[in-house]
């Protein structure tokens, strides 16, 4: 007879293995879709350009909520997952996370947008804690749940490639997809909410396959026994739990730190200095000023614009319908369509009529108007000059971002094959450890002043040593923490640590480490402080891995 280990899955074994694949997949999907959409997203909702500073400031203020609401949340949701069942939590959590999007996909306001942003953060925290909670319960046999753990999470790299895909697709075919049920005021065919609108694509198997997947039968069978404890925070500083706890959550942060003070500020901030973009970045320098000037004139305007369509009734739809106009008139330009100018070209008098009867009354409105949509005329002209320029970086910034998600993908398999092997689980760690502190200075410091080349073999190294990590605390912390604590503990070491104080990283490097090299930091700056944070992070690692306590053979009960 068969060994355990040796039999083939089930049904339901498979069963739950794609349940679970689906959820880290588009946990990853629906978090990366944030540096996506939220720039088109905030400056339509307030009625800006892309490139103007209040966009750029509401979109740092976003991530820095949505990483709070994720993580105080988060670690709500893994108490949670110990009190009322693994499988309930992470179906509420995925189901959280895919209506959310879909939701913002809708938003007519940026407080709107920001909500729904937070709802989706929430979702994913919970979700992954849960996930691993119920893979760890559901397959006993040591071997083959590591095995489980390790793949099923390689699926959360293939989310970065699926999303920076899907919204390449959308960005060239929205103008082709049906109008969207929103004001005409907005722009209906706005790229970033159809991309956000697929974010309800994981409802839906999950919605078919959830009642043929059971719940862990190790929570059930310690819950009937009356011998189960309520989980509390308060017991995860217990003398016995105090050490994995407070390590587990550093070593968290410091994965993080690494991913998001280097590796997420790497393609918008520092790629546009690799050399190969000196040329385009010089032809950009004068543009940009230039937009800045327009930005600033726009500021002067704006307050008259906003006050004059609350006092004017039906004002706000015909300038979004004005808007919508110059938008499709650029568009028909670009692909010499002289039918569709023309014909845009009379609506727009119809609707230059409409104004003049509205502020009949209030011309100070119709010129604050109109100044408006002058600055936004010579802004979109500036754009349309940079863009040439623009896509060009961008597009470099794309490629070393791709050697990043490869990076991280191929981290993860390493990692799943690495678990099988009777390797403890401090030498596991430092696997990944001890060449990040070689190869994240090497990247920063001197690959990136070599060839792009060269530098995106950097990042892939880089993604593949910091991205394993993820997968390794995924295996780790299940482990650790007895029944009635694992979702609460996973859930502090990974919502607190990580995604609270770990993505902070990125403020630490962009808004305190960078600027010390400059008042006005550079892309040279910006891989400075991205050495200087990932290296250190890599230290305080290695230095912390020599406290991570060992995981017993025998899970705790």
């Amino acid at each position: 007879m068969n060994s355990p280990e040796k039999k083939g899955l089930s049904r339901t074994e498979w069963l739950v293995i794609i349940v679970a694949s689906i959820g880290f997949l588009f946990d990853t999907y629906e978090l990366l879709m944030t540096p996506l959409v939220g720039v088109p997203a905030i400056a339509e909702l307030l009625k800006l350009p892309p490139n103007h500073p209040e966009v750029t400031s509401w979109m740092g203020r976003m991530l820095w909520m949505t990483a709070l609401c994720g993580g105080v949340f988060g670690l709500l949701g893994g108490w949670l997952i110990d009190r009322f069942g693994r499988k309930r939590i992470m179906a509420v959590s995925i189901f959280l996370y895919a209506l959310s999007p879909f939701a913002a996909a809708f938003s007519t306001s940026l407080p709107m947008f920001v909500f729904f942003r937070c709802t989706t953060f929430i979702g994913v925290c919970v979700e992954f804690v849960a996930a691993i909670t119920w893979l760890a319960e559901l397959f006993p046999d040591k071997k083959r749940k590591e095995r489980v753990l390790g793949w099923t999470q390689a699926f959360a790299s293939l989310g970065g490639i699926l999303v920076t895909v899907v919204a390449a697709w959308l960005t060239s075919h929205a103008n082709t997809l049906p109008a969207l049920p929103v004001s005409e005021m907005f722009n209906q065919h706005a790229a970033w909410r159809y991309l956000l609108m697929t974010g309800l694509l994981p409802a839906i198997p999950i919605a078919l396959l959830l009642p043929f997947v059971p719940e862990s039968k190790a929570w059930l069978e310690r819950r009937a026994s009356g011998k189960f404890q309520r989980p509390s925070f308060g017991a995860l500083f217990a003398p016995e739990l105090r050490r994995v706890t407070l390590v587990a959550a550093a070593l968290s942060a410091c994965a993080y730190a690494a991913a998001f003070g280097a590796l997420q500020i790497t393609p918008r901030s520092i790629v546009p200095g690799l050399e190969e973009n000196a040329v385009q970045m010089k032809e950009l320098l004068p543009l940009r000023a230039e937009v800045r000037e327009l930005n600033k004139n726009l500021d002067q305007v704006m307050p008259a614009f906003r006050a004059g369509l609350a006092a004017v009734p039906g004002l706000e739809t015909v300038v979004g319908q004005r808007a919508a106009n110059r938008r499709d008139f650029r568009a028909a330009m670009k692909a010499t369509n002289t039918t569709a100018t023309a014909r845009l070209t009379a609506d727009f008098k119809q609707l230059g009529a409409k104004l003049d009867e509205l502020t009949t009354a209030q011309p100070e409105v119709k010129q604050a108007v109109l100044e408006r949509e002058k600055l936004l005329k010579s802004i979109g002209d500036n754009r349309d000059k940079q863009a040439p320029f623009a896509d060009q970086v961008t597009a470099q910034g794309e490629r070393v971002q791709f050697c990043q998600e490869i990076g991280g993908l191929t981290g993860r398999i390493l990692l799943a094959i690495l678990v099988v092997v009777a390797i403890a689980r401090r030498a596991l760690l430092r696997v990944f450890v001890v060449p990040g502190l070689l190869m994240l200075p090497l990247t920063y410091f001197a690959l990136y002043h070599s060839t792009s080349v060269a530098f995106s073999a950097g990042i892939f190294m880089c993604g593949l040593l910091i991205v394993a990590q993820f997968s390794y605390f995924g295996e780790y912390l299940p482990k650790v923490f007895p029944i009635h604590l694992r979702g609460t503990g996973g859930s502090f070491a990974t919502n607190v640590g990580g995604r609270m104080i770990g993505t902070s990283a990125a403020f630490l490097s962009t808004n305190i480490i960078a600027p010390l090299f400059s008042v006005t930091p550079t892309a040279n700056h910006y891989a400075l402080a991205a050495g200087i944070v990932g290296t250190g992070a890599f230290v305080i690692a290695m230095v912390l891995t020599f406290l991570l306590p060992e995981p017993k053979e025998q899970a705790p009960e």
